[in-house]
């Protein structure tokens, strides 16, 4: 990974079966910055998990308070680590326009990102990794790993 030191914020996000959370970590140390995990941050305001906030309120008071945490960081020169969510939604894109976004992920295969996921099965969020035959498993990650391609083509990536 090529790190450039600057004094913009840095967002990292990524693939699924990535390691976000090594690269954000990597990233944050290599560079003498704060790390901001943007789900534990939000977790710990709100007092319940990200997937409890989910299922009561539903992604749109998840995606709001995930904006609203992302207005206060976007100028703070910290490294946050936070989901593609951030892409998709139109407010939280502009907020972080002005940073450096790192895509944890882009120069790995998809089979290499199948055996990420895997490992993550039993803590992630994603439902198609909970139910299903192996093979239903594999192909729905596929479309999900497609998916975010193209979310991620176009984007600064470091």
């Amino acid at each position: 990974m090529d790190i450039k030191k600057d004094n913009k914020t840095v967002i990292v996000t990524g693939y699924f079966g990535a390691p976000l959370r090594e690269t954000a970590e990597a990233i944050a140390r290599d560079e003498g910055r704060e790390l901001v995990v943007l789900d534990d941050e939000i977790a710990a305001a709100d007092g319940r998990s990200i997937t409890r906030i989910c299922m009561l309120e539903g992604e749109h008071s998840y995606r709001n308070k995930e904006y609203e945490l992302l207005q206060t960081l976007t100028d703070s020169g910290k490294v946050i680590l936070c989901g593609d969510g951030v892409l998709h939604d139109d407010m939280s894109r502009e907020l972080i326009e002005g940073c450096r976004l790192v895509i944890a992920g882009s120069d790995m295969s998809e089979d290499e990102l199948w055996e990420g996921a895997l490992s993550m099965a039993d803590t992630t969020y994603h439902a198609f990794m909970k139910f299903g035959s192996d093979e239903e498993k594999r192909e729905a990650f596929a479309g999900h790993t497609a998916r975010q391609k193209i979310l991620f083509e176009g984007e600064k990536n470091d």
